[in-house]
């Protein structure tokens, strides 16, 4: 036992070693944590970059199909109408499927005043063209790079062209024509007045059905233009006279100027349709 003022106080210290060590684990943990936060950022970054470029590269291929099927659009109109008229056209890689389907798009057709008569004037498939395209995270469905939904267009509709996404199955970048009509009181007939109705309509469903990929010549050709014409002695007294169309599911319908009197009109109804072939051209 100590005595007072004799005991002296005692502190432990830590071997040196020991500190040491403590040290030299303590920068080899930090590292770690540092390296492991570096490795998780960078992972995140480059899963980010990947998505960026996949998108980028999915949104370069649609512009591609978008261009290709503007250019075939483009040469359809330029034959169009035009007996033996034809041209070629290169399509380019899309990382797509090219598609005709000649059979498709079933256009059905009523003249009507909608109260006391209706008549089908039309009913056939006008085919279409399309590309089967990479899904991507943007959705275009629904969505028009030329023209509208209408099933049918009048004087006032810009173009009978239709380019247009829809995922159906897959992604889809579909060329169809809708028929436009005109109307026109030309002069009289048994004491009413003679008007003429005309619809326009461009037809693909003589072209080949093909599957094609990668680059690719098409060749587009005006096979000949048909005339069907149908003359009705109506006798009812009406401003307008209405075309009801049935377009692959679409329905329409456009109201189009008469000139009557009361004992009635006459309608002198011609469906003029240019029948135009796609085929792959031998280039």
């Amino acid at each position: 036992m100590c005595k007072r003022g004799d005991c002296s106080t005692v502190r432990l210290k830590e071997p040196r070693n020991l500190l040491k060590s403590k040290r030299a684990l303590t920068i080899p943990v930090t590292y770690l944590i540092l390296f492991v936060s570096l490795l998780a950022t960078i992972s995140v970054t480059y899963s980010y970059a990947i998505v960026k470029i996949s998108a980028r590269g999915a949104f370069l291929k649609t512009s591609v199909a978008k261009q290709n099927l503007l250019v075939l659009d483009s040469a359809v109109h330029a034959v169009a109408w035009s007996f033996g008229a034809s041209e070629v056209v290169y399509m380019d890689d899309c990382g797509g499927t090219f598609k005709i389907e000649a059979a498709a798009k079933n256009l059905v057709i009523n003249f009507t005043d909608e109260q006391s008569f209706s008549y089908t004037v039309f009913n056939s498939s006008v085919g279409k063209a399309f590309y089967e395209l990479e899904s991507s995270e943007s959705s275009n469905d629904g969505l028009f790079v030329k023209g509208d939904y209408r099933a049918i267009g009048n004087q006032s509709t810009s173009t009978m062209t239709q380019i247009y996404f829809n995922t159906d199955d897959a992604k889809k970048l579909t060329l169809s024509y809708r028929p436009s009509a005109t109307a026109l009181a030309i002069g009289t007939s048994n004491r009413k007045p003679l008007n003429l109705i005309r619809i326009y309509i461009i037809n693909l469903n003589f072209s080949q059905s093909l599957t094609l990929k990668e680059k690719f010549y098409l060749k587009v050709v005006s096979l000949n233009v048909t005339t069907f014409a149908q003359q009705y002695n109506l006798n009812v007294s009406v401003s307008s006279l209405a075309l009801k169309a049935a377009f692959d599911g679409t329905q329409s319908t456009v109201w189009l100027p008469v000139s009557s009197n009361a004992e009635g009109l006459v309608v002198n109804l011609e469906i003029v349709v240019c029948n135009v072939k796609i085929q792959k051209a031998g280039v």
